[in-house]
């Protein structure tokens, strides 16, 4: 039976036709939309979260499953400013299939965002001009109800980051036309925006728009970056009888503690098209005070080494300035669950060299996870961006000193 229903669904396919007319945002949106959900998911919990009395995820039927599996197929089409269209896309269509799963046992995290969903995507998708290729795309995500999921209505916000490739990148000789990627493989970053409607307990439909962001960090010039601003339309499947119901219940109250970080970075940086790639690193320290089970924030400072500063920079600077630039920076971390979590970042450069490409202002957006039984190993990879240019992409590992006090245990 389900399987009939999958493959009833999977059929919709056919049906991707419609499109608008697309060009390409400049990469200050990347950041911007970011935002935007973040203010969401903080008006979210300011309005129906009660730090003692918070919901908590009941059962409608027993099950030795620990996970209600969900199959997604997301449409999207659209366009966004016409003043790239000379740039050569004109039209814009994608499919996503994703795998979703959700916890039945109710911890700290899921019981704060109301039983949110984790899974893995494929992207597909097409600017119907051969010059920029048809991309795809692997990437993981978290959905988030903003509301009680069990409403025939909700709204959710969804976020995903992966790599895509299948560009046809640019080349002064065999493609010239595509002045927006320079690579074969970038960075594939997804948000949306959607009302959810529940046709049934098992069929789910969903109305919203998104943002689609494609770059590489300036790895490879050009990196102009494509991004999307889609209208996405889903359809929604769950495999069993199961859903995570919403009760009022207790969470015990979060007791803040302070953090210290200690991290290092590295990466590449391509400063003309041809041209070698220079290494660049950042080493800092931050402290932060987390305050609650979703966020924390904190300042940090930061030194930033650029490789061949010495030959590039021609400003009247010791040698030291010229191959480092510092900074400090207010630094906000959105957790997602007690390993995961997003970093959002502003900075002002103290130091720091134009040659290198580097202005006053500097901002960090990434994904961060926490290793270890006290969760106290960062990996993370974040994206440095100065004055909305991508400066480049930082693969950052460092240690976390803390004294946590709080538990993350089954509620029920």
């Amino acid at each position: 039976m389900y399987i009939c229903a999958l493959k009833n669904k999977l059929r919709l396919n056919s049906f991707v036709t419609i499109y608008k007319k697309i060009s390409c945002f400049d990469n200050n949106i990347l950041l911007s939309t970011l935002i935007l959900f973040f203010v969401i998911n903080l008006n979210a919990q300011s309005l129906g979260e009660d730090e003692s009395f918070i919901t908590e995820l009941t059962q409608k039927e027993s099950s030795k499953i620990k996970q209600n599996i969900f199959a997604q197929v997301k449409f999207d089409y659209g366009g966004i400013l016409p003043t790239v269209k000379d740039k050569g896309i004109e039209k814009y269509y994608g499919l996503d299939l994703r795998v979703a799963w959700q916890k039945k046992e109710n911890d700290v995290y899921s019981t704060l965002y109301k039983a949110p969903k984790f899974g893995l995507g494929f992207y597909s998708g097409s600017f119907d001009n051969n010059a920029f290729g048809e991309p795809n795309g692997l990437y993981g995500f978290v959905e988030v109800p903003i509301f009680n999921q069990r409403k025939k209505k909700n709204w959710i916000y969804s976020i995903g980051l992966g790599l895509a490739f299948n560009f046809n990148y640019y080349d002064p000789d065999e493609n010239p036309s595509n002045e927006l990627i320079g690579s074969n493989k970038n960075v594939y970053i997804a948000f949306s925006l959607e009302g959810r409607y529940n046709i049934t307990e098992n069929w789910v439909a969903g109305l919203g728009f998104g943002m689609k962001h494609f770059s590489n960090g300036r790895l490879i010039l050009p990196n102009r970056g494509i991004n999307l601003l889609p209208l996405t339309v889903t359809t929604e499947y769950n495999f069993g009888d199961n859903y995570t119901d919403i009760k009022k219940g207790k969470l015990q109250t979060f007791k803040p503690f302070n953090i210290f970080n200690i991290y290092g970075a590295a990466g590449y940086k391509n400063f003309e098209y041809g041209d070698a790639k220079y290494f660049k690193s950042t080493f800092g320290i931050s402290f932060l005070r987390q305050f609650k089970y979703k966020f924390r924030y904190g300042l940090g400072s930061e030194i930033f080494y650029t490789a061949g500063s010495l030959d590039r920079v021609i400003k009247d600077k010791s040698d030291f300035n010229k191959l480092f630039s510092y900074g400090i920076s207010a630094q906000w971390e959105w957790l997602l669950t007690e390993r995961m979590y997003i970093p959002l970042n502003f900075g002002i450069h103290l130091n720091h060299n134009k040659e290198n490409f580097e202005q006053l202002l500097y901002q960090r957006v990434g994904f961060g996870y926490l290793l270890g039984k006290h969760k106290n190993i960062i990996l993370a990879i974040n994206l440095k961006v100065t004055e909305f240019h991508a400066d480049y992409v930082e693969w950052t590992i460092g240690y976390s000193f803390k004294k946590d006090k709080n538990k993350y245990e089954l509620i029920f």
